[in-house]
């Protein structure tokens, strides 16, 4: 003879079962966390928008006697081989001693020099090289 077992009316979670909830629960909750944490980045300081502000105000003088070619390609109309050209001159002759001695590097035009001049430095303070 069977007996006939009814199904509990109080149903309890294995261990196993709860294993899993709280696992799952735990990643919803430091995948929430992290979503919250990217979307108001409250990791960061917080910063002001100055709308007044244009792309002129900010001017960042390079140094034409201790920037290295890579940065100066960023100058306009100056391309890598004249920003090759200028790290070439400078390290066959030495620093320039003014803007206009960019002159006398190979293919420095005067429409370039002179697109160049506010973008660019000598730094009097440095020692020079010979």
């Amino acid at each position: 003879m069977q007996i006939s077992q009814k199904p509990s009316s109080n149903f309890s979670p294995t261990k196993r079962q709860l294993i899993v909830i709280f696992f799952l629960a735990t990643t919803l909750f430091i995948g929430v966390i992290i979503k919250v944490g990217k979307d108001y980045h409250w990791f960061l300081p917080r910063t002001e928008i100055i709308s007044l502000l244009k792309p002129e105000d900010i001017k960042v003088k390079l140094d034409i006697n201790t920037a290295p070619w890579y940065e100066l390609v960023l100058l306009p109309k100056l391309g890598e081989t004249k920003a090759m050209a200028i790290v070439a001159y400078r390290e066959k002759y030495g620093d320039f001693k003014t803007i206009d001695e960019l002159s006398r590097v190979s293919g420095m035009s005067a429409s370039v020099l002179e697109t160049i001049r506010d973008h660019i430095k000598i730094d009097q303070t440095r020692p020079m090289s010979d």
